[in-house]
């Protein structure tokens, strides 16, 4: 069977992509020493970044509390919600890697004798294969009540591309080991064991 052009160079595109080389974080900054001064000028910057969207959330939150129309109120909380929380739950996440990075580089062990190929396992497994209820499909995230805290609303997010969560309720967020940690009180060492056996 013959491909046409396209073809070709798709399925070149692919075969180049699976020959590269694939490093660790480790050894990325065994590469690339220089980063080690850079990461905690990031960190910072995220930490002011996280700050900003946060007060803009509240803010805003906040106008929509005083609509009266209540369809106007859901429908513009919401859009709040998947909007801006997506923004905040990429920043956590970014913090979090950096955070990771710094610990790396530093020549600290992470959380114990746990592997960052651990680690990084624990963190691929879908939240939503934890949350013990039917979840309602909003776009490309996943919404229903929280598993944290009591409520007759549902306000809390699963986003499937970051691995995330978010709950507009109780203000808790982060990825899955950040999940089990607060629903199950597992330590950063339990929950990681947990999501890769």
């Amino acid at each position: 069977m013959k491909m046409n052009n396209e073809e070709y160079i798709t399925q070149l595109e692919k075969e180049w992509r699976s020959a590269q080389q694939r490093y660790s974080e480790k050894e990325l900054l065994g590469i690339f020493p220089e980063v080690k001064d850079i990461i905690p000028i990031k960190i910072r910057e995220y930490e002011g970044e996280r700050k900003r969207v946060l007060s803009s959330l509240k803010k805003r939150l906040t106008r929509v509390s005083g609509i009266s129309d209540s369809f106007s109120k859901f429908f513009w909380r919401e859009w709040i919600k998947i909007n801006e929380g997506q923004e905040l739950l990429q920043i956590d996440k970014s913090i979090a890697r950096l955070t990771r990075l710094l610990s790396i580089g530093q020549n600290k062990h992470i959380r114990g004798q746990l592997t960052e190929e651990q680690i990084e396992e624990a963190l691929e497994y879908p939240i939503e294969n934890l949350i013990d209820q039917k979840l309602k499909r909003v776009g490309k995230n996943l919404k229903g009540l929280c598993p944290l805290h009591q409520e007759k609303s549902p306000s809390f997010y699963v986003y499937p591309e970051t691995n995330s969560f978010y709950c507009f309720g109780c203000n808790k967020g982060g990825n899955i080991i950040n999940f089990m940690e607060m629903k199950y009180g597992y330590s950063f060492r339990q929950s990681v064991e947990y999501l890769t056996k």
